[in-house]
């Protein structure tokens, strides 16, 4: 588990991670960082490798070993010098940071240096961050704290003007399909997630209850009534798609789903996309085939149609009203014959 978030931090964010274990072998770090940057970009990962390397016993290559009794101790939460603080629930309170207050006034007990860590910071309540303010601003003894953040606008001013601030670059596109394929994101919903969103916290919550995976294949099947010209397609959506779609949200996740299976048909008929970069592996076959049947003209007008559903969804339509008129109309599109190929 050591090993790991600072592998995590290495291949997350090199340079930083770099330059932060420089500064600790110089003894420059600053008092206070706020790390800001998207979920998942290594904020975490990089602040307990700093905590690590400030205590392990066997640095090698100048980073920590993340095998010794010290590393260990650190990232299973049980280093007396090592302080990390989530929310308790929805914020982290006002109780939790009077912990902190009364950690930082504490003498380093095995080290010469204590390390505080805030994850989610953005949650602390006005009071709470109130009172960690002096403690930021006026550290007592040898202390290093990293606050971390999705989002710095929503961190107190005040807080913000007394650390220094790290914004961590997003992943990129490769880093994120290796990080996903490792943590167990199934191949087949990997490249229709990339085309959705690159921030972990909204892949992770795409795909709680197995929501994701079963409109992916619902949207699938969708498409190869569409396909067949079947008119199953509209009581599919009422019977299958809509009793699972859910708020708003998903609802655009929906629509974006149902752009990008066209939009993979358009690049298959212009030969950009390989059947490995398909977002919805499962049609491939019916894919090429309506990249075969439909003219370049009948996609983008497919696409047009699908496109429309956002502005309609923003003066409140029905969405499944939207659905169903889109659904027709691409069916009505894809008869017709009187566009040239």
């Amino acid at each position: 588990m050591a090993e790991n978030i600072v592998q995590a931090a290495k291949e997350k964010q090199p340079q930083l991670f770099k330059q932060f274990m420089n500064l600790v072998n110089q003894d420059e770090l600053s008092h206070a960082y706020l790390f800001t940057g998207e979920e998942g970009a290594g904020q975490f990962a990089v602040a307990m490798g700093v905590a690590m390397r400030l205590f392990c016993t066997n640095v090698t290559n100048g980073v920590p070993c993340g095998k010794c009794p010290e590393c260990i101790r650190i990232m299973h939460y049980d280093h007396p010098d090592v302080v990390v603080t989530k929310p308790d629930g929805q914020s982290i309170k006002v109780d939790q940071i009077r912990h902190v207050k009364s950690e930082f006034t504490k003498s380093a007990m095995e080290g010469s240096k204590k390390v505080f860590i805030i994850s989610d910071a953005e949650k602390m309540t006005t009071g709470a961050a109130n009172s960690l303010l002096k403690f930021i601003e006026e550290p007592t003894g040898n202390v290093v704290s990293f606050l971390i953040s999705q989002n710095r606008n929503l961190v107190l001013p005040t807080i913000i003007s007394r650390t220094q601030v790290v914004e961590f670059p997003s992943l990129s596109k490769p880093q994120m399909v290796t990080e996903l394929k490792q943590s167990g994101v199934l191949p087949s919903q990997v490249n229709l997630l990339m085309a959705i969103t690159n921030s972990r916290r909204e892949i992770d919550d795409l795909l709680k209850d197995n929501w994701f995976g079963e409109m992916q294949r619902l949207i699938s099947k969708w498409f190869g009534y569409l396909v067949k010209g079947n008119l199953m397609a509209m009581p599919f959506i009422q019977m299958s798609i809509m009793p699972i779609v859910g708020n708003k949200d998903r609802q655009r996740v929906v629509l974006t789903m149902m752009i990008n299976i066209f939009d993979d048909v358009l690049e298959m008929k212009y030969g950009t996309l390989s059947d490995d970069q398909s977002k919805f592996p499962s049609v491939n076959e019916q894919m090429h085939q309506a990249a075969t049947e439909w003219t370049s003209g009948q996609l983008m007008k497919m696409l047009d149609e699908l496109l429309s559903m956002n502005d309609q969804m923003m003066v409140n339509v029905n969405f499944q009203n939207i659905i169903e008129s889109t659904t027709l109309n691409i069916l009505k599109i894809a008869k017709s014959s009187f566009i040239e190929r």
